[in-house]
């Protein structure tokens, strides 16, 4: 009896545990939809820990995102590429964290691919942003107006002429056409001639080309294709009224103005110490949507490696900015770039797109900011301080494959695999019940409990619950049962000897459980071998059959015997 009572008391704690392990999973599965949005909007963060401590639903279940990339090792040297999926691993895995996904998972395949998958997340724009982005922070300074002037005249003449041969010939159009000439700029005099002038043989100048922003100016788009199409500038120093090569450019002319920039006449003319980058997002206008096109010099001035302490706050409009604290390496570095270069602008580049471009006010060490504009969102500077936060990938990658499961196809999956798990136990119930009587029902209360301390087990350990784990489930429903119909037949052989009950009992528990046994450890070496050299749901199925089966060991031997023992004065026995 004394060890009888310590297998009830051991049962009882168990059962204890169960009920607090589960306590989180029960809390979240029975909130509704309304429930559950009003806490997102309220408590985001006691949302996301009851997520994590409740069994968490895997892709094909809550929805979500599956992505495979392949790291580009061919833009590596030999050296950098044993670690690269790794380094690369660990990145996208602290970006993904800043998501607050429940539980994703970032996984290696084969020699160059990650396979990324974000149940209950289906923002697919944001996270391939997340995900695949370099996120290569680079300050960088802008080229001097006059330059650009130069720059900007010579490419009209190219794409003008680019446009003119690409144009259809017309019966009544000459055989040649004229390039129209273009009027050079006036520059003045500088003590030091500009490397980028030079280059153009040309003279550094201060005053700016007039580009003819407005209809009044008269400026000819097809003679000026490019300039035509640069609707104003968009840095001027209030200080001492000079402008810089900043310019606005509406949405739809981009794709052309693009094309242009890109094209090898155009490309041979701009010197290899400049570039034009583009901002990273569309701003508003004069009610007008618009991009800013910017002229930087190539030279990188600063890097973000050098950045910590990075949090989202308010600039002085209200609206959203990334902060950052320097290091002390970096920050002698930042004074003498900002203290040199007082009142010029000074472009934050991320992975070659113009997050934002300021003037230098004064020498800056220790701290900065990065203004996101008026038309960023709260969204976009939190993915910002995400990317900077985890840092920069070791190269660059490309997307293989990406699917969206809609959360929809998982609620269907979870209502036919619930519906089928319960019509499977209550039909396994029923059989056992009415086959083996009173002995039966016992049995049912032993795989009630076996499914119990399962689903205890996997909210404990956080594991993910997916179709496969569901079918999992259901064979542990069969394997526990198996178990108890050895035993009882052990002991209905054992009746008809002419046994007592009481030795019926012990004979038939004795002696079925080196065949239970064998039978468990077999099953549990499988499912050990698909956890192991098994992914994704693979890992699932193999996760629920192991506990399941160690599980029906428990409530085989402990929880129903304890019965039968009680059973054990009985003179006749219902089985």
């Amino acid at each position: 009896m004394s060890g009888q009572k310590w297998l009830l008391l051991l049962t009882v704690v168990l059962i204890v545990l169960g009920v607090i392990a589960s306590w989180n999973t029960i809390n979240l599965w029975t909130m509704t939809d309304e429930e559950r949005q009003e806490l997102q909007e309220t408590d985001p963060g006691e949302l996301l820990r009851l997520q994590q401590k409740a069994i968490r639903l895997g892709l094909d279940l809550q929805g979500g995102i599956h992505v495979v990339l392949r790291v580009k090792m061919e833009e590596l040297d030999k050296g950098q590429r044993e670690e690269a999926v790794d380094r690369a691993m660990a990145v996208i895995r602290s970006r993904i964290d800043g998501l607050g996904v429940a539980e994703p998972t970032v996984q290696k395949q084969g020699n160059e691919r990650i396979i990324v998958d974000l149940p209950g997340y289906t923002d697919a724009s944001r996270a391939e942003d997340l995900i695949g982005q370099m996120a290569v922070l680079e300050f960088k300074l802008l080229e001097n107006m006059a330059n650009a002037n130069l720059l900007l005249t010579k490419m009209d003449t190219a794409i003008y002429k680019y446009e003119m041969a690409q144009a259809p010939a017309s019966e009544d159009a000459p055989e040649t056409a004229e390039t129209p000439e273009v009027e050079e700029p006036v520059v003045a005099e500088e003590d030091t001639v500009d490397v980028l002038a030079e280059l153009m043989g040309q003279d550094s100048a201060d005053d700016t080309l007039d580009f003819g922003f407005d209809e009044e100016f008269g400026v000819n788009e097809d003679t000026r294709p490019f300039t035509s199409r640069l609707l104003e500038v968009t840095l001027q120093n209030s200080r001492d009224g000079k402008s810089h090569p900043g310019f606005v450019v509406a949405k739809k002319e981009r794709p052309k103005m693009d094309r242009w920039i890109n094209l090898p006449e155009v490309q041979a003319l701009i010197p290899v110490d400049v570039q034009f980058s583009w901002s990273t997002r569309p701003i508003i206008r004069n009610s007008m949507e618009v991009y800013e096109l910017f002229l930087l010099k190539r030279k990188v001035q600063f890097v973000g490696k050098y950045l910590q302490g990075i949090t989202i706050g308010q600039d002085q409009y209200g609206g959203p900015e990334v902060r950052f604290k320097i290091d002390a390496e970096g920050s002698n570095r930042f004074a003498q770039l900002t203290g040199a270069n007082i009142n010029k602008p000074l472009a934050i580049v991320l992975d070659g797109k113009v997050e934002s471009a300021a003037f230098i006010n004064t020498k800056i060490r220790g701290s900065g900011s990065i203004t996101m504009g008026s038309s960023a969102t709260l969204q976009d500077a939190r993915n910002l301080e995400i990317v900077l936060e985890a840092g920069s990938l070791p190269a660059p990658v490309e997307f293989i494959e990406k699917n969206i499961v809609g959360a929809s196809l998982g609620a269907d999956s979870i209502s036919k695999g619930f519906y089928a798990s319960l019509v499977g136990l209550l039909l396994v119930l029923l059989y056992i019940g009415v086959y083996y009587r009173l002995s039966g029902i016992i049995a049912d209360i032993g795989l009630l409990f076996n499914i119990f301390f399962l689903l205890a087990i996997m909210a404990a350990l956080g594991a993910t619950l997916t179709m496969p784990g569901i079918a999992g489930i259901i064979l542990t429903i069969g394997i526990s049962v198996d178990a108890n119909i050895l035993i009882f037949e052990r002991i209905r052989e054992e009746l008809r000897t002419g046994k007592t009950v009481r030795a019926s009992i012990d004979a038939g528990y004795q002696r079925a459980f080196v065949a239970i046994f064998d039978s468990h450890v077999t099953t549990l070496i499988t499912a050990g071998a698909l956890f192991i050299f098994g992914s994704g749901p693979i890992k699932g199925f193999a996760v629920t059959l192991f506990w399941g089966v160690t599980i029906s060991l428990y409530t085989a031997y402990v929880i129903t015997r304890s019965i039968f023992d009680i059973r054990k004065g009985y003179q006749s026995l219902s089985i």
